[in-house]
């Protein structure tokens, strides 16, 4: 088959999509399919909403018309507008969810300490550009062909929310990688990576930071924050531990990757990873300064962290690039 995939960032960018495009490719060529890809440049990243989709949907139309299938890497940024290029050229379209854009705008403006499963079970008072984005993935989700989770965690809450036809979703799990040696340890380093916003919860992990350092001097937290996926990679495999306190997260590619070298995490409570890692890490209240302090002292005491890094040594959930091609082709 001809296949598009649609993403809204690049190789460079950090994030799950930025990797999961070219190595999809990759996977999907090797095979014997035809697949290529078009994803967001500089002049869709500084349109608004709406001027940025169209953009993209003129970007697309003629790579989609020589494609079989459209993959759709999110549900708003490139999914609207691979959907309607699914529709002027009647293809079949296969949207991957991993993440909620609507939430995320949500909490983003409001400032609201609200988790992805409180979000949907009150009415929420939204703007215009989220009644937007609440209005486009309706007809997104009605219309796309079949609907690809990362989480039964999510898609639990999304076909409750959008009265979904569970028999039109499917479970195709993240990449995780295979166990990694890491660098010996050095200093009490926990590594945060991502993008600041108030959905990641990143004022309250500075905080906590500096009340742990107070009672701990051989602690510190290294941020890091739009660097390469090799430079990440590099910091993490030197890391002590890693931390993410977002409200909700689905399924962090950071956590699977910091897991891969064994190295303990924190993360909230409201996240499908309790799937694939069920253990070697603390799920906390990311909401609580207490709890989250609390994590990081833990993991400070060698006894604790040895335990913690057993646990993860004891898991092996690996699934690879090649297995989520053969998945998406099955679908």
């Amino acid at each position: 088959m001809r296949i598009l995939i649609a993403t809204g960032l690049s190789p460079l960018d950090v994030g799950g999509t930025a990797q999961y495009a070219s190595n999809m490719a990759r996977e999907l060529n090797l095979m014997g399919h035809n697949a290529w890809i078009v994803g967001y440049g500089r002049v869709e990243k500084n349109l608004p909403i709406g001027f940025r989709h169209l953009y993209f949907l003129l970007k697309t139309i003629p790579k989609a018309f020589y494609s079989d299938r459209i993959i759709a890497l999110d549900t708003f940024s490139v999914g609207i507008p691979a959907l309607w290029a699914s529709w002027i050229l009647r293809k079949k379209i296969i949207v991957r969810v991993g993440g909620d854009f609507l939430w995320e705008s949500y909490v983003n403006r409001t400032g609201e300490m609200i988790t992805l499963p409180e979000f949907y079970k009150k009415v929420q008072s939204l703007n215009r550009k989220e009644r937007i984005i609440l209005y486009f993935t309706k007809i997104l989700l009605k219309n796309a062909y079949k609907l690809a989770f990362n989480t039964e965690w999510q898609r639990k809450i999304w076909v409750a929310a959008y009265h979904i036809q569970e028999r039109k979703t499917a479970i195709i799990r993240n990449y995780i990688p295979p166990k990694a040696e890491a660098t010996a340890l050095g200093n009490k380093v926990f590594l945060w990576a991502g993008r600041e916003s108030k959905v990641k919860n990143t004022d309250r992990l500075h905080e906590v930071a500096r009340k742990v350092k107070l009672h701990h001097p051989e602690f510190s937290l290294d941020f890091a924050t739009n660097i390469p996926y090799k430079d990440l990679m590099e910091k993490m495999r030197n890391s002590y531990a890693v931390v993410l306190p977002s409200l909700s997260d689905v399924c962090p590619n950071f956590i699977l990757e910091a897991a891969s070298f064994n190295k303990p995490f924190i993360m909230t409570k409201e996240t499908g990873l309790r799937e694939i890692y069920p253990k070697g890490g603390l799920f906390v209240d990311s909401r609580s300064s207490a709890e989250l302090e609390v994590a990081i002292e833990s993991l400070l005491q060698p006894q604790e962290y040895a335990r913690f890094v057993a646990e993860l040594k004891s898991l092996n959930p690996e699934h690879s690039w090649k297995e989520i091609a053969q998945e998406l082709i099955t679908l």
